[in-house]
């Protein structure tokens, strides 16, 4: 039977230079990066799983790199090392997906051998095809009880194999144990720079391998074969295993799976794996320290009795601008909101690829002699004069940016009910002076909470009014809320934002004074259009417009803290 090899099958998905779509192998993605724009599987969990591989080989292979100046090096040759190819070499046959010695499996889970309550269908692997980590709303014949019986190819079993380990939820289990616990970042937003191509994208997210987690740092694949015995000496009793560095971190192996190959006269295809929970991670999933997952940021404990950071999540009700500065380099500058409004500075962590990105970008303009040249300014006389407003992700370019991509799924309870991938640029400004940076994008988003408090206050002003009415007695705290949470004024002036605040990051190249005008004049709009919604929701009758009235004064307060412009 074909073993499937993955180094040398065309499995990963890329969008190429010329923007065509493709699938290439494990080695050409590797040692062909520049020849690919990006990893683009079309699923933000799927793609950030294969970037993780590629920098857990990466690491392993050329055991580095050891600062962001040797990062710079790799960036500008544009290919990396021969350790690369050797190290493939060496480990070639730990990489295909059926035989002796599976990747990232345990070769013995075989349904016929260790009991039939270890077998499942294949869609146990995916979140949004039938996992019991799923809502209700996703296929329900895949569910436990459900009748599919397709199948998947080598390479879509490939794919889901290495998602699933990285993002698999924690929950009842009873195969090795009663409850798995979640793969380690399988609930933290991911953070990815980007370069101009695949190479300089993973240059830029090689962050520095520290020499104390060389040695100990071993994939699945360097490691010894994961055995059914041995997950069973892990449960009995439990004894969670410490992940000594970043590649065993970006290559967990949360479960234990066997793909289960059948031959058909259209090739081999999975339909069954066998399943159970998979070696226990000691600590904090995102690590602690100098052990940090690279891609996650810490933020700030929102409980006053712990202090412990946490990392960051996308969630559902706002998008990663409004956290921007979970991104930045300062520690010192998170920004969280009160529940009940207001702004609060509290220390948190930024994640270690975006902070490297930026030092790589920095070194490699050292190498190229352009530390310290004047920006050139953007000229309506010489369009083509190197400049472009939206900035090019290459060190090379007259005016470089970093995109930041976030990949992450939304859960509730154990409950996976949405994924997400957002990009947001930062402009040149970050590259050249994070600090500066970091400030104006601070008072942003600090303005943007005022704003956004002030209407908050307006909208249930105006709703203990319209149920108050004309009576003596003020109505209850419970239904004020229940009403406000009917008046869409809140999510019409955030939603109104996203684009403005993307404008103002790149803006910042140009004149942070007229950025700041711009983004002011936003703010503004964006804060009367979300108060229209209520007004119409008040009605235009008597009571309507005397709430209305008597509402509107802590919007208008907060608009009026603004500069550079008049109120409404």
């Amino acid at each position: 039977m074909d073993t499937y090899p993955l180094l040398d099958r065309k499995w990963v998905p890329v969008v190429t230079l010329t923007n065509n779509h493709e699938l290439v192998s494990l080695c050409e993605s590797l040692l062909n990066a520049a020849s690919y724009r990006r990893i683009d599987a079309g699923h933000p969990l799927k793609t950030s799983a294969l970037y993780r591989l590629h920098l857990a080989l990466l690491h392993r292979a050329l055991v580095g790199p050891m600062d962001a100046d040797q990062g710079a090096e790799w960036y500008l040759a544009g290919r990396f090392p021969d350790g690369v190819a050797q190290y493939l070499d060496r480990y070639a046959d730990r990489f295909h997906l059926f035989g002796t010695q599976p990747f990232m499996q345990v070769a013995g889970l075989d349904p016929a051998a260790v009991g039939e309550n270890f077998r499942s269908h294949w869609t146990r692997l995916s979140t949004e095809e039938g996992s019991p980590n799923t809502t209700a709303l996703f296929n329900v014949e895949a569910r436990p009880g459900g009748n599919r019986s397709d199948a998947l190819t080598p390479a879509q079993a490939a794919l889901h194999l290495l998602t699933h380990q990285t993002f698999a939820l924690g929950g009842l289990i009873k195969r090795f144990t009663t409850s798995a616990r979640a793969a380690p970042v399988a609930t933290a937003g991911l953070f990815l720079a980007e370069g101009a191509n695949l190479h300089q994208t993973l240059c830029l997210n090689l962050v520095p391998y520290l020499a104390a987690m060389q040695e100990q740092d071993l994939p699945p694949w360097e490691d010894e074969p994961l055995t059914v015995e041995h997950i069973r000496a892990r449960y009995d009793p439990e004894r969670p295993r410490v992940a000594a560095g970043y590649a065993s971190r970006y290559a967990w192996p949360s479960r234990s799976v066997l793909l289960l190959p059948e031959e058909t006269p259209q090739g081999v295809v999975v339909r069954s794996i066998g399943f159970g929970a998979g070696i226990p991670l000691e600590g904090a999933g995102e690590g602690s320290g100098t052990g940090t997952d690279p891609m996650v940021s810490l933020r700030p404990s929102r409980d006053p009795k712990n202090d412990q950071p946490f990392p960051y999540k996308l969630r559902r009700e706002r998008l990663l601008w409004r956290d921007m500065n979970a991104l930045l380099p300062d520690p010192a500058a998170q920004v969280s909101e009160y529940r009940k409004g207001g702004v609060k500075v509290k220390a948190g962590t930024p994640p270690k690829t975006v902070s490297h990105a930026r030092d790589v970008m920095r070194a490699a303009a050292e190498r190229l002699g352009r530390t310290g040249e004047p920006k050139p300014a953007p000229s309506q006389n010489a369009p083509n004069d190197g400049w472009e407003e939206e900035g090019t992700p290459d060190a090379r370019a007259p005016h470089p940016v970093i995109p930041v991509v976030v990949f992450g799924q939304l859960t509730d309870q154990g409950k996976a009910f949405a994924m997400r991938q957002e990009t947001y640029t930062l402009p040149e400004a970050f590259i050249q002076n994070p600090e500066t940076f970091r400030d104006h994008v601070q008072a942003a988003l600090t303005d943007a909470g005022t704003v956004g408090e002030g209407l908050r206050r307006s909208v249930h002003l105006l709703a203990h009014g319209l149920l108050k009415k004309d009576g003596d007695r003020d109505p209850h705290k419970d239904d004020v809320g229940k009403l406000a949470a009917q008046i869409p004024a809140e999510p019409t002036y955030w939603a109104g934002l996203d684009t403005p605040f993307r404008t103002y990051l790149l803006a910042l190249d140009v004149d942070t004074k007229a950025a700041l005008t711009e983004w002011h004049t936003a703010l503004r709009r964006a804060a009367l259009k979300g108060w229209r919604t209520a007004e119409q929701a008040a009605g235009m009758n008597a009571v309507g417009l005397r709430a209305v009235q008597v509402a509107q004064g802590p919007l208008l307060k907060a608009l009026g803290t603004l500069k550079n412009g008049d109120t409404p």
